[in-house]
């Protein structure tokens, strides 16, 4: 069901209904409703199960190549991440208003969002103040998140490959006038 839940959200069936996820997983209304309280509660399920299933896009190997290849890692992974699974995370986002599990859930995303921004970038991050590391952190990861990927594409017309150049450009920019002001005062 949870997979029927995926599915249907990546081809644009947002939210997908009861009747729909127990079609797709081959399935009566009835089983879903036996195995879940609801579709609220298969969504925060989904949720759940959103990290697990696209952990290889939050693993950071790479924390010591160059910073260009480290960008260029970050926005592919960022970009193919919302690309596989911006639906559930449009609802997610919605549905957090009215449910407190929700809320918990997209809390924890962004923690390990910015947690993979961190242990990306930490040669950067290490060379900043605690204060400017934070703010840096802080402007990648709004940067590259799927909230700018949204606004990018709907309200700019912008292409996931026109993102994915933008993204490079703009981390490059960022870390490196971050930096280099560091390591001009110092």
């Amino acid at each position: 069901m949870i997979d029927a839940v995926f599915s249907l959200v990546a081809e644009g069936k947002i939210p997908p209904g009861v009747d729909d996820v127990a079609e797709r997983a081959g399935i009566s209304v009835s089983s879903v409703f036996r195995n879940f309280d609801g579709l609220a509660d298969l969504q925060r399920r989904a949720l759940e199960e959103f990290h697990p299933r696209f952990a290889h896009l939050f693993a950071v190997e790479d924390a010591d190549a160059p910073r260009a290849e480290r960008i260029r890692s970050h926005v592919r992974a960022r970009v193919e991440l919302i690309g596989v699974a911006s639906g559930l995370l449009r609802i997610a986002r919605s549905r957090a208003l009215d449910h407190e599990t929700l809320v918990e859930g997209i809390a924890n995303l962004r923690y390990q969002f910015a947690a993979q921004t961190k242990q990306r970038f930490a040669a950067d991050l290490d060379q900043l103040t605690p204060t400017q590391a934070a703010n840096l952190l802080a402007l990648i990861d709004a940067t590259t998140s799927p909230e700018a990927f949204d606004v990018m594409s709907s309200a700019h017309a912008r292409s996931a490959r026109q993102i994915t150049t933008t993204w490079n450009t703009a981390l490059e920019a960022l870390i490196s006038h971050w930096t280099r002001d560091t390591n001009e005062t110092t």
